[in-house]
């Protein structure tokens, strides 16, 4: 009874969750949650020209020595790759453990949070409701991934 419950309640904060973990990549981990102002119910709004500031709440399963950004948005199910300013491609620069900030390697087993601050160009297509997919990588593997449902005005 209980695991019917939680399986119910679980499925439940899920779907109005603005973010899903990325399930077509078994490999790569989920955030354990993500939080933004910028976010709420089940959708995140931007306007082109601002910040998107994010926390993504994260455990890693091992030691990464370099966690490169990717960013795409699903636009009529075509994926488009979003660049980023310098600097917003490195995760690394942006982890944090207990408050502290800390570089690559990361710590396996133990929460690291990477705040995300991505510059949302002026030049970046306007789009209602999309998925957009965030993901870290490490010589190209997948190591993280989650999607977020956006609407960039």
């Amino acid at each position: 009874m209980y695991k019917i419950l939680a399986l119910f309640l679980l499925a439940f904060s899920s779907a109005n969750a603005f973010w899903s973990a990325c399930t077509d990549r078994p490999e790569a981990i989920a955030p354990n949650r993500v939080e933004s102002a910028s976010c709420s119910g089940s959708l995140c709004t931007v306007r082109r020209g601002e910040e998107l500031n994010a926390d993504a709440f994260i455990t890693f399963a091992s030691a990464h020595n370099v966690l490169t950004v990717r960013v795409t948005a699903y636009i009529f199910g075509i994926g488009v790759n979003l660049p980023q300013e310098p600097g917003a491609d490195d995760a690394c620069d942006n982890l944090y453990i207990d408050g502290v900030k800390v570089q690559c390697p990361t710590t396996p087993n133990v929460e690291s949070l990477w705040k995300l601050v991505l510059l949302i160009p002026t030049t970046y297509p306007a789009f209602q409701n999309t998925r957009v997919r965030f993901e870290l990588l490490e010589n190209n593997n997948v190591v993280a991934c989650a999607n977020i449902q956006a609407t960039l005005t």
